[in-house]
């Protein structure tokens, strides 16, 4: 079947119900086509503007399981939600779901049949939970695409970085071997060309497979920037702000969670005082918490929400009017993705930011300088994991931030190397059914204490060996266990000391990365201090995020779905795709026998016939009316009776209209 029209079954078969009028778009449709094309693609999409959908599509086009790593259990929640109610099979994997209830989850997912259509998982758990992989391994012919969202966090070099991102690369060689990798589709709606590099470099993704919706730029968001002197006049403005737009849900961004005056908690207090439905959101609450400020923010119960970062990938409330930084973002890219939270109902928004020279000076010493670790830091975790003794040992990553601030770090030095994902204890695990296995009772004797470690040192047995025998045996259900195991990770320790050296090279290289994001932050700063207006402002981000030039300057929404670069234009593209003339804007056009190309502002295909249609809009200007003449006699010599012409005037809306009626019915 023809991949448009296999696109458009799906859709209609699982997803047009989403709303009113939906259809998939010409954006869409080339990430989703080039998938199923087999091609490891890149898709730069503006927030809001139906990433989801393309990976829904794809993935039931393709058939079998989409494996789609998501970075938030709220995300992986909202997701769920709505693919159940389109009627497909889900199964989510997070911390937030009793551990229990994951491992059978797990063993269905390995003896059933009935496989899910999708399967939720954050890179946290491919890269800690040894018993996911062991099924994932199994069931391995069933998935044929692995979807990663919010992919700007693979990046090394971005303030988003998420270091098991890094690592999800070699999951799927462990689950899949290099060669035979599945299909993968990153998706994000920000990144600078260094770090579009590192993601294509990871997942092999050619330059041709990296597809940028000319939706990048939301221009319909009006952006301001202020200036302040201090954090009193920076208040001042605030509440006033605030209560200017005291019927609309506002977020607010500051990156202080739970301490003083002016974090997260601090200023909900403050405002709660003042009358307004508020709460805070920050990374330290717990799930549950979590889901109730979103979802209480979505039914309207909420109206103001003080939050950091933690709010903000994939979190869909349409309705979001106003987003506002209290304090200036760490780059380009995290103020785009955050002013990206509102107006997801294309309904007219707003966001404001206000910034110091005491904010710059303190995002760089506070936020950037303490995001890496120290020379201490390392060497407390490298004590912590190795207890200063050469060989094997067991670690549990996410008991200990001491160990978390140098593990990856380390890992990466090799001075330690990661083994296999465990269970810490196996005494835990006792015989299903009557017979039994002989190899099991041999784990079960070898130690009194039941850890793994000893087990297989007794035994002589490698630790993966042990646990992928255990990994089966529970899997097919002859073993059971009625508490939740202690997972953790088995390293090998290459030396008992840390050498010097290595710290001064774990250092140059945070040092190296602290450089790029200083960097990053002063050329944001460069862009506000010159900001001018909401259009200059978002056009000055498009080019910091390597959007063609050529491309700024297409501002004015249609019905078509398409930006183009004046009102003029817009009466035309409405008036084609109201009467059904299919179009393309702005297409290069060969000069025969010429190393010249013009430019249509619109060709059409009609009857075996091709159209040009320029609109004529700067006639006053002398520059302007010397290239039409000589674009119009390369159109009389070479494309005789192609040209369609319109002029700017009061009559435009007749004018077009009689010229599609004389051409195209």
């Amino acid at each position: 079947m023809d991949s448009t029209d296999l696109v458009n079954d799906i859709f209609q078969a699982h997803f047009s119900g989403i709303s009113k009028g939906a259809k998939v778009r010409d954006e869409q449709r080339k990430v989703i086509e080039t998938v199923l094309a087999y091609k490891n693609t890149l898709a730069l999409m503006p927030t809001g503007s139906g990433k989801s959908l393309c990976y829904w599509i794809a993935g039931k086009a393709l058939g079998g399981i989409t494996l789609a790593i998501f970075p938030l259990t709220a995300l992986m929640d909202e997701q769920e939600s709505k693919l159940v109610q389109h009627g497909c099979k889900v199964l989510k994997l997070h911390g937030g779901i009793d551990t229990q209830k994951q491992y059978r989850q797990l063993i269905e997912l390995y003896n059933s049949p009935d496989k899910p259509d999708f399967i939720f998982v954050s890179p946290e758990r491919l890269a800690t939970d040894g018993f996911v992989e062991f099924v994932l391994r199994q069931i391995k012919d069933h998935i044929k695409l692995v979807v990663i969202d919010e992919a700007h966090c693979i990046s090394q070099w971005g303030i988003n970085f998420r270091p098991f991102y890094k690592e999800i690369p070699f999951f799927l060689d462990n689950v899949f071997v290099a060669s035979s990798r599945p299909l993968v589709l990153c998706l994000t709606a920000t990144l600078n060309p260094k770090e579009r590099e590192d993601i294509c470099r990871d997942f092999q993704i050619a330059p041709e497979n990296v597809i940028r919706s000319e939706l990048l730029l939301r221009y319909k968001i009006h952006l301001r920037v202020v200036p302040v002197d201090n954090e009193k006049q920076k208040d001042k403005l605030f509440w006033r702000e605030l209560e200017n737009n005291k019927n609309e849900k506002i977020l607010v961004y500051i990156e202080n969670r739970n301490t003083g005056e002016r974090s997260t908690e601090g200023l909900c207090e403050k405002a709660l005082e003042r009358g307004f439905a508020a709460a805070y959101f920050h990374a330290d609450m717990s799930v549950g918490e979590k889901s109730r400020v979103i979802e209480e923010f979505k039914a309207g119960k909420i109206m103001v929400v003080f939050a950091t970062s933690a709010f903000g990938m994939g979190i869909d409330i349409p309705d979001i009017r106003g987003v506002i930084h209290y304090r200036l973002p760490e780059s380009t890219e995290q103020y785009y993705q955050q002013v990206g939270r509102v107006g997801r109902d294309n309904k007219p928004a707003w966001a404001l930011l206000y910034y110091s020279e005491k904010n710059i000076s303190i995002r760089k010493s506070h936020f950037i300088e303490k995001s890496f670790p120290s020379a201490d830091d390392i060497r407390q975790a490298f004590r912590e994991l190795t207890l200063y003794k050469k060989g094997k040992l067991t670690a549990n990553y996410f008991a200990d931030s001491g160990v978390q601030a140098g593990y990856h770090y380390l890992i990466r030095s090799q001075i330690i190397e990661m083994v296999c994902k465990a269970i810490r204890k196996l005494d835990i695990f006792e015989l299903a059914g009557s017979s039994s296995i002989l190899e099991f009772e041999r784990y079960q004797q070898a130690s009194k204490t039941g850890l793994l470690i000893f087990t297989a040192r007794k035994l002589n047995i490698p630790e993966a060996e042990i646990m992928e025998n255990m990994y089966r045996w529970l899997a097919e259900q002859q073993i059971k266990t009625d508490r939740a195991p202690e997972k953790c990770l088995v390293i090998e320790a290459q030396n008992d000391t840390l050498p010097e050296d290595m710290v001064e090279q774990i250092l140059a290289d945070a040092a190296k990365k602290k450089a790029y994001l200083n960097n990053n932050l002063d050329e944001f700063v460069n862009i506000l201090k010159d900001y001018k207006n909401s259009q200059y402002l978002h056009q000055a981000i498009g080019e910091y995020l390597g959007v063609d030039k050529f491309q700024l300057n297409r501002i004015h929404d249609t019905t078509a779905g398409i930006k183009v670069r004046s009102k003029s234009e817009v009466i035309i593209v409405n008036l084609m795709h109201q009467k059904g003339i299919p179009f393309s804007y702005e297409i290069n056009l060969q000069v025969p026998g010429q190393a010249k190309t013009m430019l249509p502002d619109f060709t059409i295909d009609w009857n075996g016939k091709r159209y040009y249609w320029e609109h004529w809009g700067m006639y006053s200007d002398q520059g302007y009316r010397q290239d039409m003449y000589e674009k119009k006699e390369l159109y009389a010599q070479y494309f005789p009776d192609q040209l369609i012409e319109t002029y700017d005037s009061h009559t435009l809306t007749a004018d077009a209209e009689k010229l599609i009626d004389q051409h195209f019915t």
